[in-house]
């Protein structure tokens, strides 16, 4: 009778554990695939940011835009509230930067996109705090970071 409950106790034992490490291990992939979804939209939401630039400098058109609202809307439906009001304020300066640097040119911009590159370092900063990657010392800073939105 023992080696029964033995037995019984055991069985039940193993299905317990194995539904814990099975729950366990789609959590993990879960975040994992959550976590690429988040590098690609921050990496897009940058890119357009400095593609928006490169066509406003220019003279161009307002095509990038478009790719950067969407790229916003993606992290304010990946992120927390943090990192998705860092975003639309930086799509906001952004956009009010490049207008004025399509109408009025580069010297009457140059607050606006100042102000504008500080908020898209500081996103990067958000960026890298949510995906868990260390943060360079100020000194050191990445090929990307020297560039204007």
């Amino acid at each position: 009778m023992a080696s029964t409950i033995i037995a019984v106790v055991g069985s039940l034992l193993g299905v317990v554990l194995g539904f814990l490490v099975q729950r366990l291990q789609a959590d993990v992939a879960h975040r994992r695939h959550l976590d690429d979804l988040k590098r690609e939209a921050y990496a897009e939401l940058l890119r357009s940011v400095s593609a928006s630039y490169a066509q406003a400098s220019s003279g161009g058109g307002t095509s990038e835009d478009a790719a950067l609202l969407k790229a916003t809307a993606v992290i304010e439906l990946l992120s927390g509230p943090g990192i998705a009001s860092a975003a639309r304020r930086l799509a906001g300066q952004v956009g009010a930067a490049h207008e004025l640097l399509r109408g009025s040119g580069q010297e009457a911009a140059r607050a606006a996109i100042d102000a504008a590159d500080s908020s898209r370092l500081e996103l990067i900063g958000l960026f890298k705090a949510d995906l868990g990657i260390r943060q360079q010392p100020a000194t050191a800073a990445a090929p990307d970071e020297g560039t204007r939105p």
